[in-house]
């Protein structure tokens, strides 16, 4: 039996931005989403690591599943929101089970 298809966004966002961008993807209508810490990491401005630096600048990752439409808001308001902060955002197509709650 197939499952429903919905899309998985993931962001990676500095700590001192994470209720902005939780706020962002709420009013968007995510109806969920899990925050982690990031460890550590690479990228265009070189080595990071959460060891040793002071909690704004640590990096938080955003997990959320949403439908279709909503990613497509999320994304919209993203392009505008990582234009002033850092980090990125980004999604795939997933399997859900129970996809009315998504």
């Amino acid at each position: 039996m197939p499952r429903p298809i919905r899309k998985k966004i993931i962001a990676i966002v500095e700590a001192a931005h994470l209720r902005r961008l939780v706020d962002l993807m709420q009013g968007c209508g995510a109806a969920g989403l899990t925050v982690i810490d990031g460890r550590e990491g690479y990228g265009v401005t070189g080595d990071w690591t959460r060891e040793g630096v002071f909690e704004a600048v640590e990096m938080k990752i955003v997990h959320t599943v949403v439908n279709a439409q909503t990613a497509d808001a999320v994304f919209e308001k993203a392009e505008v929101f990582f234009r002033r902060y850092p980090g990125i955002i980004y999604a795939h197509d997933v399997e859900v089970v129970r996809g009315e709650r998504f």
